[in-house]
């Protein structure tokens, strides 16, 4: 006489939508994305529109990733009215779009090409070019 009754958690959460191979990727994905955007806005690093832009987009990247993530681990996306598989697709070509233009506009406007008087100075650009070039853009294929 077994129980009918599922354990708790246990039909709601997909541990394999972040324990796989992409469920991974996506999470490095928000890892890189909130750090990018957090460094730029804890320096000061933007002003005026270019900055505004670059922030808005990778807000937003960061934002869709996230509600991605959260609808694959709860299942969630099984009760939109829209095709997931389009909507992910979609998004990942946005996204890339966004990001890659960010990740161009970014150090043009905003990046020195002296080093700063600071101790660390040449390291710190170094890493501020680093971070808005590589932890930009979204490089995971939904």
């Amino acid at each position: 006489m077994g129980s009918t009754v599922e354990p708790p958690g246990g039909a709601y959460l997909h541990l394999g939508a972040v324990t796989s191979p992409v469920g991974t990727a996506r999470v490095l994905q928000l890892a890189f994305g909130c750090t990018t955007f957090s460094l730029v806005a804890h320096r000061g690093g933007f002003a005026g529109v270019q900055g505004t832009f670059c922030m808005a987009a990778w807000g937003f990247c960061f934002a869709v990733s996230l509600l991605v993530v959260a609808c694959e681990f709860t299942q969630l996306h099984g009760c939109l009215r829209l095709s997931w598989g389009n909507f992910t697709a979609a998004f990942a070509m946005l996204a890339t779009l966004l990001c890659a233009t960010a990740a161009v506009v970014y150090p043009l406007y905003f990046t020195r090409l002296e080093c700063p008087p600071e101790p660390a100075g040449c390291a710190a650009r170094d890493f501020r070019l680093a971070a808005s070039v590589f932890a930009g853009p979204p490089w995971v294929q939904y």
